[in-house]
């Protein structure tokens, strides 16, 4: 079963005198439970289809469908319903996930007290969390008090306490070091073995490979390429037939501006007008 679909996803931002198209038609699944890192260069849309997926933005064209909600539909107190329950967000600044003035078991009960949980469930959770987080002997302490690393190990917390069935995380190592990097990279993984969480991630950490499902590249708005450490690197073909040709090949082969596509048994051969 699948936690995320995207067909067609089209995004456009508009100024007084221009329309840029963030997302272009962008088709992608992502499987209950599964770990998936997005990757691409700065401007490719990686971080509209995160917007999208918060329910921060809605999308232009296209249907966006988490956890069987239709992001595009949402409006008023059901957006509100579908960010406090359906999604958790981790910034890459973890203090826009914390609040400076709490500790940290304050800070895990924030997002449980905003969804009107009891205190001894309250306290549970945060007690829980804490221990999965290995924040334990930093409980009281206050975020300036705790390491980057446990900052964002903390920020992760928050982001989980209401058990959300999707966790969206932008960039969650950018601003650590090697071992705190790896470290939350392990906790992500294991948090969704733990609770079942799907979790999309925006990241450039190289060693992402290790702990995520598969990788999707983001390229000019659409999925391009998937890689899996079964298969290697696919080049996805979308909803409506078209496919992006990965930028080694286009170095390596001359096609020019048009190619002729043919069938070839099970294969699809794609050449120039004039056969070579």
């Amino acid at each position: 079963m699948n936690a995320v679909e995207c067909s067609g996803l089209v995004h456009i931002y508009k100024t007084a005198d221009l329309e840029v198209f963030a997302l272009q038609g962008l088709d992608m699944t992502v499987k209950e439970g599964e770990v998936v890192a997005i990757v691409g260069a700065s401007g490719s849309g990686k971080t509209t289809l995160m917007n999208v997926l918060a329910g921060v933005q809605t999308p232009s064209a296209g249907q966006a469908r988490v956890a069987g909600w239709d992001v595009g539909a949402l409006t008023g107190a059901a957006r509100d319903r579908y960010r406090r329950d359906v999604i958790g967000y981790v910034w890459q600044n973890a203090a826009l996930n914390l609040t400076a003035e709490l500790s940290s078991n304050e800070n895990l009960q924030v997002p449980l007290l905003a969804a009107g949980k009891a205190a001894d469930a309250r306290e549970a959770r945060a007690n829980e969390l804490l221990e999965a987080f290995e924040l334990g002997d930093r409980a009281g302490h206050l975020p300036s008090q705790l390491s980057g690393g446990e900052q964002q190990r903390l920020a992760l917390g928050v982001a989980m306490a209401n058990h959300p069935h999707v966790l969206l995380a932008d960039e969650p190592t950018a601003e650590l070091n090697r071992d705190a990097a790896r470290q939350v990279l392990e906790d992500i993984r294991n948090l969704a073995r733990r609770e079942g969480t799907t979790v999309i991630m925006v990241t450039h950490d190289h060693e992402v490979e290790q702990h995520v499902d598969r990788i999707l590249r983001i390229r000019d708005g659409r999925t391009s390429t998937e890689t899996t450490a079964d298969a290697g690197e696919l080049v996805i073909l979308d909803s409506a037939g078209r496919l992006q040709l990965p930028k080694s090949v286009m170095h390596s082969v001359p096609l020019g501006g048009r190619v002729r596509v043919r069938a070839d048994g099970d294969r699809v051969v794609i050449e120039r007008p004039d056969g070579r």
